[in-house]
C-alpha cells in the first residue's frame, strides 16, 4: 500500500490559515480492511481539535468505489450534523506534484470512536432521522456528470463477475452474481435516493451525544432497499421504522416485507462477492467461512413474485 502522504497533508494545511499546527505525530488507528487511518492533533479555526487522515486503498482493494463520486457526495453533505466534517478530499496522493502513484486521501474532523455495542434507542432515533434527511436530499451534480452520481448496479455486478474468474467456487459465485441481478429486478419499486450502501455500527460514531455517519465510499443515488435492509439487520430497527422513511412512504405492508426479504439476501450476497473479489488479505475473514457463506446464500430459496 502507498505510504501515507503526510508531507502533502502538511503542505495543504500550511496553505490554509484556518488549519494549522498539525502534530508531526500521526497515530495509526484501527479501521476497515482496506484504507489506512491516522489521527493527529491540530488547530482548526483557532480551536484545538483532533483530525483523522484516511489514506485511500488501491482500487482493487475497494471494488465498486468511485472516489470522484464520493468527493462530490461528501461536498454536498457538509453542514449536516450527521455527516463527517471534511477538511479536504484529495483524489491523488499529492495534488501539487500530480503524484498518481498513490490513491488519494481524506482529511476530516475526529468524530469519536466507532460504536461497538448495539445502538441505543436514542441512537436508532438519530440514525432514522439522518437516513430520512439524506433520502430527502436532491443531489446537485457540480463537478461530475449527473449520471456519475448514480450507482450502476449492472456495472458493479459485471465488475465482480470479471474479478471472480479463476477463483475457487467460480461457478457458484457466477451463479450468485446472476441471482443478484434477478433479485435486484424483483425489488419493489422505490424512488432513487441518496443511499449509503454500507450502514453498520462500525461506520457510526457518537460524538458529544451526536451520531455521525462515516465511510461514504459507496454512497450514490441508488436503491434505498440496501440501506433499509442494513438498518434492520445491523442497526436493530424494525419494519415500522423503515415504513416512515421518505423512500418507502405509501408502500403496502406486503411490498415492504418482500423488499426487506430480498434486500437482506442481496446485501449479504454483495458483501460475500466483495470479499471474494478483493481477496481476504488484511481482513479477519477466513476462506472456509467465506465458502460456507457462499453455499448458505445459494441454498436459500429464490422466491418469485408469484410465490
Amino acid at each position: 500500500m502507498h505510504a501515507a502522504p503526510f508531507s502533502a497533508v502538511q503542505a495543504f494545511m500550511q496553505q490554509h490559515p484556518e488549519l494549522s499546527a498539525v502534530s508531526p505525530q500521526w497515530q495509526s488507528l484501527a479501521g476497515g480492511s482496506s484504507n489506512q487511518l491516522y489521527r493527529s492533533e491540530a488547530t482548526v479555526r483557532g480551536t484545538p481539535a483532533a483530525v483523522v487522515l484516511r489514506v485511500n486503498a488501491a482500487p482493487e482493494q475497494v471494488p465498486g468505489v468511485d472516489r470522484a463520486r464520493e468527493a462530490e457526495v461528501l461536498a454536498q453533505l457538509q453542514g449536516q450534523h450527521w455527516a463527517p466534517w471534511v477538511l479536504h478530499c484529495a483524489l491523488s496522493a499529492d495534488e501539487q506534484t500530480d503524484d498518481k502513484e498513490g490513491h488519494g486521501w481524506l482529511l476530516t474532523h475526529w468524530h469519536g470512536d466507532s460504536l461497538t455495542d448495539p445502538l441505543t434507542a436514542a441512537q436508532r432515533a438519530q440514525l432514522r432521522t439522518a437516513v430520512a434527511a439524506w433520502q430527502a436530499l436532491e443531489l446537485d451534480p457540480k463537478t461530475v456528470p449527473a449520471n456519475s452520481l448514480r450507482m450502476d448496479y449492472t456495472a458493479l455486478l459485471a465488475g465482480y463477475a470479471a474479478q471472480l474468474v479463476g477463483l475457487p467456487m467460480e461457478r457458484a459465485l457466477q451463479q450468485m452474481v446472476e441471482r443478484a441481478s434477478r433479485e435486484l429486478a424483483r425489488l419493489p419499486g422505490v424512488p432513487a435516493v441518496l443511499t449509503h450502501h454500507d450502514l453498520h455500527p462500525g461506520n457510526l460514531c457518537a460524538h458529544q451525544d451526536t451520531l455521525v455517519v462515516l465511510d461514504w465510499e459507496y454512497a450514490a443515488l441508488g436503491n434505498a432497499w440496501f440501506d433499509a435492509a442494513a438498518l434492520v439487520q445491523r442497526c436493530g430497527m424494525k419494519a415500522e421504522d423503515i415504513a416512515v422513511l421518505p423512500a418507502f412512504v405509501g408502500l403496502e405492508d406486503t411490498a415492504l416485507a418482500e423488499g426487506l426479504m430480498r434486500a437482506r439476501w442481496l446485501g449479504d450476497a454483495l458483501e460475500c462477492l466483495w470479499y471474494w473479489a478483493r481477496g481476504l488479505g488484511g481482513t479477519d475473514r477466513k476462506m472456509a467461512d467465506l465458502m460456507r457463506e457462499t453455499l448458505r446464500l445459494l441454498k436459500q430459496p429464490e422466491e418469485t413474485a408469484a410465490d
